[in-house]
């Protein structure tokens, strides 16, 4: 997608002329300007190297630029759960400036690291589920007292990152779509008590969002629906993405190569790979799956095009129905 607001050149200009502000240097200019990225929902991203900077600058790094119509949190959000997991040392892209007066770019935006590698799910096959298992393990094994402080200290309550708060949200999106609201309602009449210790959840964890280079993961990106919940909320959102919308896209994403990939398999192997590196106790991993179904059939209605895919739909439903015993109908 393009910026609203401008062309590249454009929006590089503007970007160069904040950054001699910022860092009171009319001399630092672009080694390479940016280029678009894509494949970002949320935001418009753009890597680029800078000339004339200290040295953690003279790298490449990545504009994340968000729509004017997100505000300012999700900006000050991201950004700030990237920078303390990367000072827990965990594989994220450490966030350099962060800017919400949406006058400059026609949105927030930060600027953080790029990171090398290619999508884990480009690699041996055989590989994936350890490394995707012990790479989730890592993460619930943080502590996110400092993040909630982070948090706090910029704003933004703990509150907002609850699993509470994203039901209020489906709820509220759910008036707007009557076919989805018995699914809803299964799901608040169902919520599961919070365990005695919450964990930090990535929300869309899974292998193409996960850089590995030379056998090791080197980055976890995109943690725009991250939130501090039971951890087995985010694992069931792994175990849904791994066998629903990968399984039916992995042809066209991945190359015909992976059509015949066992995704189900797949995602019991990882299963198996974090209880080998952490505890799991799956009591509510039906729940938080049949979470994860409503919430993609939601986006789908709002226009995500893949949740709009017949045979994504179909396992969604199908799940869900076998679960709750509700049957959700479709537009014809």
């Amino acid at each position: 997608m393009t910026h609203p607001n401008g062309k590249t050149d454009q929006i590089a200009r503007k970007l160069l002329a904040y950054l001699r502000q910022e860092l009171n240097d009319s001399r630092i200019d672009y080694d390479s300007s940016l280029t678009q990225l894509h494949g970002g929902f949320e935001t418009f991203i753009y890597r680029f190297t800078l000339k004339g900077v200290r040295k953690e600058l003279s790298k490449s790094l990545i504009l994340r630029l968000y729509p004017q119509s997100s505000g300012t949190i999700p900006a000050v959000w991201e950004s700030t759960v990237q920078n303390v997991l990367a000072e827990e040392g965990y594989p994220v892209p450490q966030a350099h400036f962060l800017c919400t007066e949406m006058s400059i770019l026609g949105g927030a935006f930060f600027i953080m690291d790029f990171l090398p590698g290619e999508p884990m799910a480009t690699g041996p096959m055989e590989t994936i589920p350890e490394m995707l298992g012990k790479t989730h393990a890592a993460l619930h094994n943080i502590d996110p007292e400092p993040l909630i402080t982070s948090l706090n200290e910029r704003g933004i309550d703990k509150n907002r990152c609850s699993f509470g708060y994203r039901l209020d949200l489906l709820k509220d999106s759910a008036s707007k779509h009557p076919r989805i609201r018995d699914g809803v309602d299964w799901l608040i009449k169902n919520i599961p008590p919070e365990p005695e210790r919450l964990a930090l959840c990535h929300g869309d964890f899974h292998p193409l969002n996960i850089l590995i280079q030379d056998g090791k993961v080197t980055g976890v990106l995109d943690w725009g629906n991250f939130l501090i919940a039971d951890l087995v909320f985010d694992i069931a959102n792994t175990i849904l993405l791994l066998t629903v919308p990968i399984k039916h896209l992995a042809s066209a994403v991945l190359g015909p190569d992976s059509a015949s990939v066992d995704w189900e398999m797949v995602a019991n192997l990882y299963l198996d790979a974090y209880r080998s590196h952490r505890l799991l106790d799956s009591t509510n991993l039906d729940y938080y799956r049949v979470n994860r179904c409503v919430n993609a059939l939601m986006q789908g209605f709002e226009g995500q095009e893949i949740w709009q895919q017949p045979l994504i739909v179909k396992d969604l439903i199908e799940y869900i129905h076998k679960i709750t015993g509700i049957r959700i109908s479709m537009p014809d």
